[in-house]
């Protein structure tokens, strides 16, 4: 008898680990692809202390397309590759634009019994200098390469889905070429820790979610160790959809920055929507 109940507790710990799902920790499932354009839009408006105005910035951000595919129960691998254009409300206006780093990032879960382990690496991969052009343009590249490790939980609770997120970006020297006077320019530091925490339900099939996500961001420098910007914190919520058709679902998204530690004013607002297919 003993034994028919501990088999039985093992088989129903086996199905409750495999029942917590989260969309803020999505990865294909095994042998699984999963094929996700995506349109994304930004709006700031920022004021640095001490300025005498704001500074406007509007377009599109981080647009493109990613790849996931499910190497087996525990692993996933994803790509993307993202474009830019937005502009500033400044007479003349000038532009960020371009191609932004592409992202190559290893997923892994670990069940846990009634909650799942997550933890992965983010790779931002230099293909191209930053670029400032000599009309003030900007390219959205960043010149470098960066290395983003993750740590995290889910698991369900309150009827539905509660986790966490600890990420830590490690961002290498970066180039940026100046075309005014021919010459490149080198930045270091400026690395990133990130600590995020979010709920997430279920309206019959269509999956509601929202996160709390901090950052403090260590000071950058140039190459002579002289400080370009100084180390700040930044403070945002997330709220982000699942909503399912068949073989594909529709992910609308908000994410809106509001507190900067050396800012008079920081908002920063993103929208997107994607649509992510499986085969």
């Amino acid at each position: 008898m003993f034994s028919k109940v501990f088999a039985a507790a093992i088989v129903l710990a086996s199905i409750n680990a495999h029942a917590v799902e989260s969309e803020f920790f999505f990865q294909s499932k095994a042998g699984q692809s999963d094929l996700t354009p995506r349109l994304g839009y930004i709006s700031t408006a920022t004021k640095a202390k001490g300025a005498t105005s704001e500074t406007k910035y509007t377009g599109l951000y981080k647009t493109g397309v990613s790849y996931e595919y499910g190497i087996n129960e525990m692993f996933a691998i994803e790509g993307s590759l993202l474009f830019s254009s937005y502009e500033n409300d400044k007479t003349p206006k000038t532009k960020v634009s371009g191609l932004e780093d592409p992202h190559v990032v290893l997923k892994g879960t670990s069940n846990m019994g009634s909650s799942n382990l997550r933890y992965g690496l983010d790779v931002g991969l230099s293909i191209e200098k930053a670029k400032v052009k000599t009309n003030g343009d900007m390219t959205s590249a960043t010149g470098g390469f960066s290395f983003t490790p993750y740590i995290g939980m889910d698991t369900e609770a309150a009827g539905g889905v509660v986790g966490g997120r600890l990420n830590y970006a490690i961002l290498l020297e970066r180039t940026t070429e100046i075309e005014a006077f021919g010459t490149d320019a080198k930045t270091k530091d400026g690395n990133t820790l990130g600590l995020s925490a979010f709920y997430e339900t279920k309206v019959t099939d269509v999956v509601l979610g929202g996160a709390l996500n901090y950052f403090n961001h260590a000071a950058t420098k140039d190459s002579d160790g002289d400080e370009l910007t100084k180390a700040h914190n930044t403070l945002g919520v997330s709220f982000y959809s699942a909503i399912p058709f068949g073989t594909w679902a529709l992910l609308p998204r908000l994410d809106y920055d509001f507190s900067h530690s050396e800012a008079d004013k920081y908002d920063v607002i993103q929208l997107s929507v994607a649509a992510r297919f499986n085969f």
